[in-house]
């Protein structure tokens, strides 16, 4: 039998303590007394803490198993420098704790004041938009993507986005396509789609209200769609499709055709350096300004924007579109001249790839020793090692639920490919890598390339 500890150090009001949201570190906050807002869950098993979250002054209820205590994990969470008002946050939680050790009594005063009106305004606003997200999550135990806790949580940090008067068209309306197309309307942007399956393209449609159509228009080709957009979002398979499309919708070898002028393109395919600067010099030299911006994220990810940009290529057309990046992510990165994202784009992916089929091959491994995928999920989460996108996995392992598709496992092993293509340019061998590719290529070859990336677990069933 596996026993399975939580660390359950006592918490009491007034304590300084570390919480924890989806998509954010831990982070400084001060448990107060209970207010009369419904818990994220009514479950009486499951113990909440109505916390304040210093920095950005945020108000939420969190689980016990997300909040530990300060001093013990000082040195563990305090590295994190990636989110505004992180350093903020933890001066404000060293001064009070320091005033608490010289006082005893001393009691953490609070200027921002909660008002529960506006929360609860705030969070029937929300509620309908958070059923439907709800339809995508993965959900486990305690291995979820996300929880209804979670998105309450985050209601306080939504921000209102200044909507831009650029018209954005979306070429591919598929996992990447829609929900970035989603996002856009949601926002208030006028935006346009065009996909090669007109079928998508209905199906977005119908699941917005009136008031959204309004701002949202279906064009049945690649040309009609960029003669009525100023921004072309390119959000297609791989690079050949790319190709295809520019040379016989957009003309790009034709020395007369001038459809590309003035029209800003941002390229969100995965497609390599390489192909990336040689679109950017042929679309340069029809008047137009390219930008690569690619995104580490998975279908969930992307509906709820929380995910980072890496930005590349004119400058120009990066700082008209703050309001798109704004929309569709929590974060973008502009890193210079084009090529740049894309190289680091690639070696994000190997990191995630190496790591997915390491995984698998452990859980094949804890399965042929009698040891329960369950328990070493469990334990995973409990230790360093864990990660949101490993935790995610391994909601998807535990169910077998390989249909609900964050990145397909054909997609995945094309990024793989771009790899080793980069690592070949420059003469740099890859053995973990190239051996990666090759379970991939192997999972591809019995038909799951239509499934998630993470059904490689099953290739020893064969």
């Amino acid at each position: 039998m596996v026993f399975f500890y939580y660390n359950m150090a006592e918490i009491n009001v007034g304590d300084i303590a570390w919480g924890k949201m989806v998509g954010f570190p831990y982070w400084p906050c001060v448990v107060l007394k209970d207010v009369k807002v419904p818990k994220p869950s009514k479950d009486p098993n499951t113990k909440y803490y109505w916390v304040y979250f210093f920095g950005s002054k945020n108000y939420s209820w969190i689980s016990r198993k997300r909040l530990c205590t300060y001093e013990g994990n000082r040195y563990k969470y305090r590295q994190e420098q990636g989110h505004v008002n992180f350093a903020e946050a933890i001066k404000e939680a060293e001064t009070h704790l320091k005033r608490k050790k010289l006082n005893s009594k001393y009691q953490v005063a609070i200027k921002e004041k909660f008002n529960i009106h506006e929360y609860e305004r705030k969070l029937k606003r929300s509620e309908s938009r958070m059923k439907k997200r709800a339809k995508l999550m993965v959900r486990s135990r305690s291995v979820s993507v996300s929880t209804d806790e979670d998105h309450e949580s985050k209601i306080a940090l939504n921000t209102n986005i200044t909507t831009s008067t650029l018209v954005f068209g979306v070429l591919g309306i598929g996992n990447l396509g829609a929900g970035i197309a989603s996002n856009l309307i949601h926002s208030g942007h006028v935006v346009n789609i065009w996909n090669r399956s007109i079928g998508k393209c209905e199906s977005l449609m119908n699941k917005f209200d009136p008031k959204f159509k309004k701002k949202l228009t279906h064009y049945y080709t690649p040309r009609a769609l960029l003669q009525n957009s100023d921004v072309i979002l390119v959000c297609l398979s791989d690079k050949e499709a790319v190709r295809a499309l520019f040379e016989k919708s957009f003309g790009i070898h034709k020395p007369d055709d001038v459809s590309l002028k003035n029209k800003g393109i941002i390229q969100m395919t995965t497609t390599g350096p390489e192909f990336s600067k040689d679109m950017n010099s042929v679309i340069e030299k029809k008047g137009g300004k390219y930008l690569e911006a690619q995104i580490q994220r998975s279908k969930t990810e992307a509906a709820n924007g929380d995910f980072i940009t890496l930005a590349a290529g004119d400058e120009e057309l990066f700082s008209k579109c703050p309001t798109f990046f704004k929309a569709i992510g929590n974060s973008v990165i502009f890193l210079g001249e084009v090529g740049y994202a894309s190289k680091i784009n690639l070696i994000l992916q190997v990191i995630k790839c190496v790591n997915l089929a390491a995984l698998c091959e452990a859980l094949n491994l804890a399965e042929r020793n009698g040891v329960g995928m369950k328990n070493v999920c469990d334990i995973l989460e409990c230790t360093n090692l864990s990660s949101l996108y490993l935790l995610r996995k391994c909601g998807l392992l535990q169910q077998e639920n390989f249909r609900d598709v964050e990145q397909s496992l054909t997609n995945l092993q094309k990024d793989m490919k771009l790899v080793l293509d980069l690592s070949n340019n420059v003469k740099h061998p890859m053995f973990i890598a190239s051996t990666a590719n090759q379970i991939y290529q192997h999972c591809i070859r019995l038909e799951y390339g239509a499934y998630d990336a993470s059904i490689i677990l099953l290739r020893h069933h064969h």
